[in-house]
């Protein structure tokens, strides 16, 4: 941190464009030296290509002298440029109140900002063309118009908004940015279109000014304060002193110049007669002023009340016509839905009928197969009846036949009997004879 201090309250309040740490006069250096490089480079290849006579040389000095200031003129804010760029890379400015020290990123960067932009800023200022600033602004990122003499002030170059037709005046101070004991402060300022700003006035950061506005010579605005448009402003701190009405008097209608015609008939007649001006005419001239300037604020009010009346009206109307136009689309989306309604009956009453159709053909279904399954068993129990007839049948006649083998096996057992007893009669009736 340098000892000196850019910017004190004590001291009053002043650009903020200074140098405000030591080792960024490197980067100061720098921008200066890139800056003026072309046109070195220019003046020896010219000394180069052209032996000239000292004479020629001279008579084309001149010349080459506002070529080359020209020349780095742009190529300090193209450079400055290109620096801000690569600067907001890693970190862009912003508004606020930061701490005044060098821990702080938003004071460093704001720092090198203000360091960046001097030496473009400074070359601009001693720039015989008075748009060169309202260039470098320009480029700065600010909304300045070329049209805007800003050469003759002190302007910071960074959250200012100018509007097109604005007279600076010399000496004039705008400040964006703001340092104190122990803050920074940083807040966008906005001038409106067809503004006055008078010689070596102060305008504060954060002020907001509106179109076709007057702030007086020697007056500053305060923080953040905002003066309306179409009023003169005067003093420290800027307060209202009247109705900027210098540009409506060449817009008077009929029935105000109508108006201005007695007291003008009046002003003619004692400038015509020398002994009335000692009289009290001037106080009633001074009345009729004050009642026409009465009688204008009050037609401006009446005005103003009709105008308040017809947008009241199209208010109105409008509400009207919202409303209708609710109700006309709350009618539609009741007509929808009793219609959904209808639909979605007439789609139950199908499905209740398919499923009625459906149970009816199940039903029969079945009834179709109880009567079958009655068929089958009935079919199943009379040729089980038959099976079982013809099985006792069948078990009788074994029987039967059982019956008969077995007498058959006993008869021929009895024959047999019967023959072996014979056998042994023969025997032995054979016996003695022998």
């Amino acid at each position: 941190m340098s000892s000196s201090i850019p910017t004190s309250l004590k001291a009053g309040p002043t650009t903020t464009n200074t140098l405000v740490v030591n080792r960024d006069i490197i980067i100061y250096i720098l921008l200066i030296w890139i800056s003026i490089f072309p046109e070195i480079f220019i003046l020896f290849k010219l000394l180069s290509l052209f032996e000239i006579s000292l004479y020629f040389f001279l008579v084309i000095l001149p010349l080459y002298l506002f070529f080359g200031y020209f020349l780095l003129v742009f190529s300090s804010i193209l450079w400055a440029w290109v620096f801000l760029k690569i600067v907001f890379l890693f970190h862009r400015p912003r508004e606020g109140f930061f701490e005044r020290t060098m821990k702080n990123k938003d004071y460093r960067f704001w720092s090198l900002r203000a360091v960046i932009k001097k030496f473009p800023i400074w070359v601009c200022h001693n720039f015989p063309v008075p748009w060169a600033d309202s260039i470098a602004l320009k480029m700065f990122g600010d909304r300045v118009a070329l049209s805007t003499p800003t050469y003759d002030a002190w302007i910071d170059a960074e959250f200012l908004e100018i509007g097109h037709g604005t007279i600076i005046g010399q000496g004039s101070v705008i400040m964006t940015s703001m340092i104190t004991t122990e803050l920074l402060i940083i807040k966008k300022v906005k001038i409106g279109k067809d503004c006055l700003i008078g010689a070596h006035s102060v305008i504060s950061p954060g002020t907001i000014i509106g179109d076709n506005t007057i702030l007086g010579a020697l007056s500053s605005t305060s923080f953040s304060q905002e003066l309306e448009s179409g009023w003169v402003y005067m003093g420290t701190p800027a307060i209202k002193y009247r109705p900027n009405e210098f540009r409506e008097k060449d817009s008077l209608t009929a029935e105000e110049r109508a108006k201005k015609k007695p007291i003008q008939e009046v002003e003619d007649v004692i400038a015509e007669h020398s002994e009335l001006k000692g009289r009290k005419t001037p106080i009633t001239i001074y009345q009729l002023k004050k009642t026409e300037f009465k009688d204008r604020r009050a037609q401006k009010l009446r005005e103003k009340a009709k105008i308040k009346r017809e947008k009241a009206l199209k208010r109105l109307e409008r509400a009207e016509w919202k409303a209708e136009r609710q109700e006309y689309k709350a009618e539609i989306k009741q007509k929808q839905s009793l219609m959904a309604l209808e639909a979605a009956k007439r789609a139950l009453e199908k499905k209740i009928q398919k499923q009625r159709e459906k149970l009816s053909k199940i039903e029969k279904q079945e009834l179709e197969k109880s009567r079958e399954q009655r068929d089958k068993e009935r079919q199943l129990a009379i040729i089980l009846g038959i099976k079982e007839k013809l099985f006792q049948k069948y078990n009788q006649h074994q029987e039967s036949k059982k019956k008969k083998s077995n007498q058959d096996s006993d008869h021929e057992e009895n024959l047999e009997e019967n023959g072996e007893k014979s056998t042994s009669k023969d025997e032995n009736y054979n016996s003695p004879k022998s």
